[in-house]
């Protein structure tokens, strides 16, 4: 994982406001946003289809970028919890759920922090 990505924390207590902070969601159906974002960089267009808003959802999201579960893309929410964290049948590569769920966790870290560092610019 790129560390760089907590660069802007400045300690244990700042970290866990940003992930108990809910994220702005919309952001990502915004490519100038997620491209600046781990993970999902590159990925807009599956956000803007998925709308995730949460973090399981973002976790989803992040599964179904990798190709064992890419058919799940457009399908709707019940849909696709229900079937993303099954272990495929075939051995495409997929996300296990607790590293999926990690993942979305710094992206949510990512998504605050560079709206912190935004909203103090404008200060």
């Amino acid at each position: 994982m790129n560390v760089s990505v907590y660069d802007g924390v400045r300690n244990k207590e700042h970290l866990k406001k940003l992930l108990e902070t809910e994220p702005l969601w919309d952001l990502l159906l915004e490519d100038d946003f997620v491209n600046n974002l781990f993970h999902v960089n590159g990925h807009g267009s599956i956000l803007r289809q998925m709308k995730p808003t949460s973090i399981e959802q973002l976790a989803a999201v992040l599964a179904m970028i990798r190709p064992a579960k890419r058919y799940l893309i457009g399908k709707d929410w019940t849909t696709v919890m229900t079937e993303v964290w099954m272990k495929p049948e075939n051995e495409d590569y997929y996300f296990k759920k607790a590293h999926a769920i990690a993942y979305a966790h710094v992206i949510v870290v990512q998504m605050n922090l560079i709206c912190e560092q935004l909203a103090n610019l404008t200060d």
